[in-house]
């Protein structure tokens, strides 16, 4: 129900007319300024008078900006994607062997063995469940596994992925009651803790590996380094926007005056505020889960680190265990490096590489890798996508419940202050 057009507003609140193309006045409600509401409750409307074609034309220029940046994104992503299939497509001639040797070794695995290693991965996203309670507090496990999946489909599978699944995770998160400061919190706190753990575990076993006069793969350097500089600069960034409240407001700030360049005539909500707010919701999660978050992020990486060792046994690859940390501290740290989609086609190559550095068959060492990131990576598509379209669809019945029942609860509430 639109209240009429009135002089003033007990509540602090003026209706403006709006009259565009000389049609019919629209009420639209605008919050008074702070000095009106300390002054007097009394606010008087105003009239704005607004072009048709002013508003086309700032219409048309601010979506054909969006439409440029998302076409732009687009075109990387997707230039990014098929770079990591070509890797993968390349990997046969990388080691020596081909398709259809590779294929008949993974065809040979017993279906039991891949029902026993298919859970085997989902314990490990069990395990993580608590690293994800821990970053968002009031999160249950079904909703933690919903976000888990359905924002990996989404980023595995699409160009663009990670701006989308982390969009859909913020849509989830919002029609369970969390706010926006809660979700920006727990994609820092969750991503900043998966990539510490997989950093950290990595250069523990090589620095072991060393210890104990294990000999290393050739090149090793360049991948320790390359995760070094992305933990850095990772680590480096949130430390200096996040380290004090002025600091975080000044960060903020600069965001803002960024923005309004980027597209002057959008008015969004200042940075400052929302990265303070995001920042308080970060300190907290971190002092109350860090050890729940800490011990997740490590028993998930072992059964990470189990499930590599298990594909590759099941196709008769024949790897000693220190051979299989050592290719999986080097997994990890490549995974880091966020050249492709999860790392797809770099990961594949420098681990089998590493593997046939030890004397591990070629074939047998494409084909365990393969398997290993086929559960790690690819089994999130349609696992996580048939989880995201459930939700989407009960979403989008919720919505329309909701709008029914303000559709019948309206009139008869116009009908009460009628009578009134």
């Amino acid at each position: 129900m639109v209240p009429p057009i009135s002089s003033d507003s007990s509540s602090g609140w003026a209706w403006n007319a709006t009259r565009v193309n000389g049609t019919s006045p629209a009420c639209i409600a605008a919050r008074p300024d702070r000095s009106s509401l300390s002054a007097s409750s009394q606010v008087p409307s105003r009239m704005v008078q607004v072009s048709g074609s002013e508003a086309r034309e700032e219409g048309r220029m601010d979506v054909g900006g969006k439409s440029s940046l998302r076409w732009l994104h687009l075109v990387a992503g997707t230039v990014v994607a098929l770079l990591g299939c070509g890797l993968i497509g390349l990997l046969p001639r990388f080691v020596g062997a081909s398709w259809v040797a590779i294929g008949s070794t993974l065809g040979a695995v017993p279906p039991l063995v891949l029902c026993g290693l298919v859970l085997l991965w989902f314990a490990g996203l069990l395990v993580h469940v608590p690293v994800l309670r821990a970053a968002m507090p009031g999160l249950t496990t079904r909703q933690a596994l919903t976000l888990n999946l359905s924002g990996s489909a989404v980023s595995n599978v699409l160009p663009v992925g990670g701006p989308a699944g982390m969009g859909l995770g913020y849509a989830m998160a919002r029609s369970w009651g969390f706010g926006s400061d809660r979700f920006a919190s727990y994609t820092v706190s969750t991503n900043l803790w998966n990539a510490l753990g997989k950093f950290v575990v990595g250069l523990t076993v090589l620095a072991t590996a060393a210890l104990l006069d294990q000999r290393l793969p050739s090149g090793l350097g360049a991948v320790v380094i390359g995760a070094s500089v992305f933990i850095s600069v990772s680590a480096g960034l949130a430390a200096l926007v996040l380290r004090t409240e002025g600091a975080t407001a000044a960060a903020g700030r600069r965001l803002d005056r960024f923005r309004r360049r980027l597209r002057p005539r959008e008015n969004p909500v200042a940075a400052s505020e929302w990265l303070l707010n995001g920042r308080a919701e970060l300190v907290t999660a971190v002092r109350a889960g860090w050890r729940r978050m800490s011990a997740g992020v490590l028993l998930y990486l072992a059964l990470q680190a189990s499930l590599m060792f298990a594909c590759l046994a099941a196709v008769g690859a024949g790897a000693p265990i220190t051979v299989v940390l050592i290719a999986f501290a080097i997994e990890r740290l490549i995974s880091l490096a966020p050249i492709t989609p999860g790392a797809s086609g770099v990961a594949e190559l420098g681990t089998v590489a590493a593997l046939h550095s030890f004397g591990v068959d070629p074939v047998h060492a494409a084909a365990g890798v393969l398997l290993y990131r086929i559960l790690m990576f690819a089994i999130e598509i349609p696992v996580g996508g048939t989880i995201a379209l459930s939700w989407l669809r009960g979403h989008r019945r919720r919505r329309a419940a909701e709008a029914q029942a303000a559709l019948v609860i309206e009139p008869d509430r116009a009908r009460t202050e009628v009578a009134a």
